[in-house]
């Protein structure tokens, strides 16, 4: 890239309006010790902050009263369920006698936090990522493992907790997905707590902004951060082959077929995989940031469909490009619109508040109780899959989901 050619491009980058609003959603509003350390993503350093607000024996003034806060998020999930506890028995228990362990052992292993207490028979194990992967069948030994030590009949109660910024699905089904959102959701319960001292609050504010900076970034922010590389993406690949790096093979541009795309269905509030199987479309939301990225999608490209906290869902090929909820109409000319949906889709006259979506021939589907089990590329609502991906388990994934696919005609 020529020089005058390169000058351009950043600054359209850096004076476009997308860049000023990505820049003020991921800084710090003050200055926060995590990111002066630069640790706001050392795994160790935040089970270590968690398991803080976990214990009751700990110098805090919160008790057990964010313990019970931060199950209670998790069994609210209604996902991997084990013991039979609901939210509201876990509410009204006095778990103030627990024992919280830091990398407790349960056989073997050690798992990230370990609580348990012998006179409420109640165990929760929590296995937090920040960044890295499950190791192979790393919570489904954990489940095991905790009966060898904490016998059915003495802790009956149990509780098992896959944290993650996205609510990755474990491999074990035992544990609950949970995402880091619903930690930050807990946080601010806490925060509103009257008893809480300054420092606590103080300690909890720069938690919360750190987590939410460098952790669990919201999907509005994602999204954004997605659009503005896919806009000015030679500026990027520029700026990472040549500052600061030497060229090595690393370095070198990604294979993209040219029509692939990871798709995160946005299954939950107002949007619903049910319905995208069932009458086969897609659908990203509403507004000029969403309607752009559904206008990325061609006919005959690729979809390989994601639920958060599920998995892999479905594998299809476009049909029909990008069209307003209300335009929509599938072959038999009924209006997606005139149809009763689970989810409530914007059909507004106004294109730029109206969702906008996608017509999609399944190749194969599943519920999402038999989602293929892995982790999303990306925690924005859609990326290009390139051919590293593909080889890696991209295709693997299609392959399990034929498996115990319902395989759809097109509607």
């Amino acid at each position: 890239m020529k020089y005058d050619e390169f000058v351009q491009e950043a600054e359209n980058l850096l004076f476009s309006l997308d860049f000023k609003e990505l820049k003020a959603a991921i800084e710090f509003p003050e200055p926060n010790i995590w990111q002066i350390l630069g640790k706001s993503r050392a795994e160790i350093l935040v089970t270590r902050f968690l398991a803080w607000l976990l214990d009751p024996q700990a110098k805090n003034s919160f008790g057990d009263e964010f313990l019970k806060g931060f199950i209670v998020k998790a069994l609210q999930t209604d996902v991997g369920r084990q013991s039979g506890l609901t939210p509201v028995e876990i509410s009204v228990a006095d778990l103030s006698d627990v024992e919280v362990d830091i990398e407790g052992w349960l056989g073997k292993r050690r798992c990230d936090i370990l609580i348990y207490s012998e006179e409420s028979g109640f165990i929760c194990v929590i296995e937090n990522k920040v960044g890295a992967k499950e190791s192979d069948a790393q919570t489904e030994d954990y489940y095991k493992l905790s009966f060898e030590d904490f016998s059915q009949k003495d802790y009956p109660n149990r509780v098992y907790v896959y944290l993650s910024p996205n609510g990755d699905p474990p491999q074990s089904e035992h544990f609950i997905p949970l995402p880091y959102q619903a930690l930050l959701d807990a946080v601010k319960d806490l925060q509103s707590k009257q008893h809480i001292t300054d420092t606590e609050q103080f300690l909890l504010r720069q938690f919360q902004e750190s987590v939410t900076r460098s952790i669990a970034v919201d999907q509005k922010t994602v999204d954004l951060a997605q659009e503005i590389y896919d806009t000015h993406r030679d500026v990027f690949n520029f700026v990472y082959k040549y500052v600061e790096r030497s060229v090595d093979e690393s370095d070198a541009p990604r294979e993209w077929d040219g029509k692939s795309w990871f798709f995160n269905t946005g299954d939950h509030g107002d949007y619903d995989w049910e319905d995208y199987r069932q009458y086969s479309f897609i659908c990203a939301g509403g507004g000029r940031k969403f309607r752009n990225l559904m206008e990325r999608f061609k006919v005959e490209d690729v979809i390989y469909a994601y639920v958060n906290r599920s998995g892999y869902v479905g594998v299809g090929t476009v049909t029909k490009e990008a069209l307003s909820f209300r335009e929509a109409t599938l072959s038999d000319g009924t209006r997606l619109a005139d149809l009763t949906l689970a989810g409530t889709y914007n059909d507004s006259e106004d294109d730029d508040i109206c969702d906008w979506i996608a017509l999609v021939e399944w190749e194969s589907n599943v519920g999402k109780s038999q989602a293929v089990k892995a982790n999303p590329i990306v925690p924005a609502t859609a990326c290009r899959v390139f051919e590293d991906r593909k080889e890696e388990f991209i295709n693997e994934v299609r392959k399990e989901l034929k498996k115990g696919s319902v395989t759809t005609e097109s509607t």
